[in-house]
């Protein structure tokens, strides 16, 4: 009679040990948290966005800076490339985001601040050191109808650099393949996604080409734009 007791409560604490487990399982397997999907290269669908005048006001220094390509406080990190290795902002090839120090005031390193700028136009704002981003909406906006470059300040062909010139020819005559340029900033006419294409020319200056055949130059990476007249 012992020794049938013994098998007894041995077979029942095998089946609880295995019921326990495969509680344990369950719990685990429901308790994984979801991966989000990566966005694809310029899908900024999900992100939050911000400003400028909502940001440090530091922010807006490291922005300025780099409009005018520097100098910059960290010169040996910033503007380096930004590969993007937590996978937190959309997926793009390698060299298409840079990084930019927003200094902390008393901090004696670089603090956890970046602005992250993408080779479309993007700028991005993490302050806990790529762990989240915003987005950043800097343009004010333009109020003209799509392909209407009328208010834009004008450009001459003959006033471009050579490269520049050399930019523009090659798009004319449909020999440049360019990127999508969505127009985050908001300075040029709102038009349907795909409508611009972005050349580049330097480190800041690009050419931007709508399909109606119109043309722009901006000097300093966005931040404003000239519309190319093709006469003068």
């Amino acid at each position: 009679m012992t020794n049938y007791r013994s098998r007894l409560v041995a077979v029942l604490f095998a089946l609880l040990a295995t019921l326990f487990a495969g509680v344990t399982a369950a719990e685990a397997v429901t308790a994984a948290p979801a991966v989000a999907a990566q966005n694809s290269c310029g899908n900024l669908s999900g992100f939050s966005h911000t400003t400028l005048s909502a940001l440090p006001p530091e922010a807006t220094t490291t922005y300025n800076l780099i409009q005018k390509g520097g100098p910059f406080p960290y010169p040996k990190n910033d503007g380096v490339v930004f590969d993007n290795r937590e996978g937190v902002l959309p997926a793009c090839a390698s060299g298409y985001y840079h990084e930019y120090t927003v200094p902390t005031p008393g901090s004696s390193t670089r603090g956890t601040r970046r602005i992250v700028t993408g080779s479309a136009g993007e700028y991005f704002y993490t302050g806990d050191h790529y762990a989240t981003f915003k987005v950043i909406d800097v343009g004010g906006g333009s109020t003209h109808a799509c392909g209407d470059l009328s208010g834009l300040a004008k450009i001459g062909y003959s006033q471009l650099s050579s490269a520049a010139r050399g930019v523009v020819d090659k798009v004319r005559s449909g020999a440049a393949t360019g990127t999508t340029y969505e127009n985050r900033e908001g300075v040029l006419p709102a038009c349907a996604s795909g409508y611009y294409q972005l050349f580049a020319v330097g480190t800041n200056d690009r050419v931007i080409s709508g399909k109606a055949g119109e043309l722009a130059y901006t000097p300093d990476h966005y931040a404003t734009f000239k519309r190319i007249d093709l006469n003068s």
